[in-house]
């Protein structure tokens, strides 16, 4: 089975445990369960998307960002880490002056979805914004890295 045939299989797979939880989600009545199986189900659908992704680089070739799209991927990826600490700050408040060990249990995993999200956001702006993006010195490089002559009249 190739990467690509698994990749697709996980996908099925986590939208499958996606629609599971959700169904389970919703016919319970406690409230906070049923959020934390809601929860579960959205990620297990996120992970669904990101398998799906892992399709679509490894079997297409990819289009440049242009540099209007990397400035906002950016600007929003950086004010979206603002606000990331800001709530990890607040979560860990509560973590830490809870004595519910219900509260404990749910604020735990918001810090360390948190402390994910960081991480993630982080390493998309660089690995893939910034990789995939079309500037003026990829440009220069397409034309003239490779060029024998680099600029100069080829005579």
């Amino acid at each position: 089975m190739s990467i690509i045939d698994k990749v697709i299989e996980y996908s099925k797979l986590e939208r499958k445990y996606a629609e599971e939880l959700k169904t389970m989600a919703e016919s319970i009545k406690h409230p906070v369960l049923r959020a934390l199986f809601l929860s579960i189900s959205q990620d297990s659908l996120k992970h669904s998307l990101m398998y799906e992704a892992i399709t679509q680089l490894l079997e297409q070739t990819q289009p440049f960002i242009t540099i209007e799209e990397l400035r906002k991927i950016t600007t929003t990826i950086e004010k979206h880490i603002e606000t990331e600490i800001k709530m990890l700050e607040e979560a860990k408040k509560i973590f830490s002056t809870s004595q519910d060990p219900r509260v404990k249990l749910i604020t735990a995993a918001i810090i360390n979805d948190e402390i994910n999200h960081h991480i993630l956001l982080l390493d998309i702006k660089k690995r893939i914004a910034e990789e995939e993006a079309l500037t003026e010195e990829k440009i220069w490089d397409m034309i003239w890295k490779e060029s024998p002559w680099h600029g100069a009249p080829g005579g």
